[in-house]
């Protein structure tokens, strides 16, 4: 069997706390939605294809989650992040 005829992977089921989701939620809201937000540069990116999984992971968000769709919305963010922040306690996003 060549790489065409090989069958296409199954999909991937990644699993989020609710804090885990709601803060990528708003990560990705603000990457892709708030045109005044800082975004990563274009040089993060290899492929446009990188672009179009996180816009269609933050779909995907949107289809599931309820929260930021409330009056609490900020308040609930701002718990999730504070709940998170002890998990990771360096400078950067590589340490």
């Amino acid at each position: 069997m060549t790489d065409e005829q090989q069958p296409a992977p199954d999909g991937v089921q990644i699993r989020l706390s609710p804090e885990e989701a709601l803060v990528l939620f708003a990560l990705l809201s603000r990457w892709c939605e708030d045109g005044s937000a800082p975004t990563p540069q274009a040089s993060c990116f290899e492929s446009t294809a990188e672009g179009a999984v996180l816009h269609g992971l933050l779909a995907d968000l949107e289809t599931q989650l309820v929260a930021p769709f409330t009056a609490e919305y900020r308040a609930l963010l701002k718990g999730a992040r504070d709940r998170l922040k002890a998990s990771w306690d360096y400078p950067t996003l590589r340490g």
